[in-house]
This record gives structure tokens, C-alpha cells and sequence, in this order.
């Protein structure tokens, strides 16, 4: 999988009437091909949730374009999965519902969500925790949930947002 990513500017309207937009991002180019694994890195608020989110598909850019494996893209994809920085896992959802999501979504079978939950849960060391809600479980354990779910449905592309902050 290659990505191109070209001239991509983001602003952010202003919040009250008269302030001016906020530009965030500005002129961003850069490739990456397949195989290759790539680090963005900069201090805080110059940008890389931002951009991370406009490859997932999650924010459309004000300026510029995306192309994955030579395709513009505009919107998320199952070829792309996104662990957020603050893992984002339905509270209401036990550990194996929050891994097995993304395959209900895609509509797999029962028995393939059963295994593949049952991997990456033991992947991720998590065995026996499978019942248990994110309150239930550590921060760190919450992070491997996060991970594997995001590993789950096998994308192509794995974006992670600081997935190792904490």
C-alpha cells in the first residue's frame, strides 16, 4: 500500500463571528510506500492528529490531496484502521465486543469474529479478560484493547495517534 499525500492544508473556522480561522496545517507533502513504517514528529499542536486523521478519512483537508495505493481518498475505508490517542473503546462494550466491532460492522461471520477476537485477545495478552469493560481493566490493558481492535479487521494501513502515551 502507498500513500501520496500532497499539498494538504487544514484551517479550522474561528469559533466566535470575526475571529479569523486557525491554519493547522499548511503546504504538507510527502510519500510513503509500501513496507515502509513512518514516524511523525514535532511538538504539540503542530499538526500530526490532524493529519493522521485526514489520511484515515475522519477530516477533509481545506487545501491539498490523499491518494492510498493511487485512489483519492475522502472518507475512512477498511484498508485503513485508526487508534486514537485516547483509544476511544465504548465504555458500554465488553472487551470482546470492543475488538469484534469493526468485523460486525464489515458483517463476518460469527465464527470468523470469534477466532480472530480470540487471537488478538491472547496477542495482546488479555486472556481470561475477554467479559470485562474498559472500566474494569487498567490503562494499560486499555491500550492493548484499543490495539487489537484496531488490528482486528487486518488493514493495510495502521495509524496510531501517540498509541503509547501512557
Amino acid at each position: 500500500m502507498s500513500i501520496s499525500v500532497q499539498g494538504i492544508s487544514k484551517n479550522f473556522k474561528g469559533r466566535r463571528k470575526g475571529e479569523p480561522d486557525n491554519q493547522v496545517l499548511k503546504d504538507v507533502s510527502f510519500e510513503i510506500e509500501e513496507g515502509q513504517f513512518v514516524c511523525l514528529l514535532g511538538p504539540s499542536g503542530c499538526g500530526k492528529t490532524t493529519t493522521l486523521t485526514i489520511v484515515a478519512g475522519f477530516q477533509k483537508p481545506t487545501e491539498g490531496i490523499i491518494e492510498v495505493n493511487g485512489n483519492v481518498v475522502t472518507k475512512p475505508g477498511p484498508d485503513r484502521a485508526f487508534m486514537f490517542q485516547n483509544y476511544a473503546l465504548f465504555r458500554y462494550m465488553t472487551v470482546y465486543d470492543n475488538v469484534a466491532f469493526g468485523l460486525k460492522v464489515q458483517k463476518v461471520d460469527k465464527k470468523k469474529i470469534h477466532a480472530r477476537v480470540m487471537e488478538l485477545v491472547k496477542l495482546v495478552g488479555l486472556e481470561g479478560l475477554e467479559k470485562r469493560y474498559p472500566s474494569q481493566l487498567s490503562g494499560g490493558q486499555r491500550q492493548r484493547v484499543a490495539f487489537a481492535r484496531a488490528l482486528a479487521p487486518n488493514p493495510q494501513l495502521l495509524l496510531l495517534d501517540e498509541p503509547f502515551a501512557a
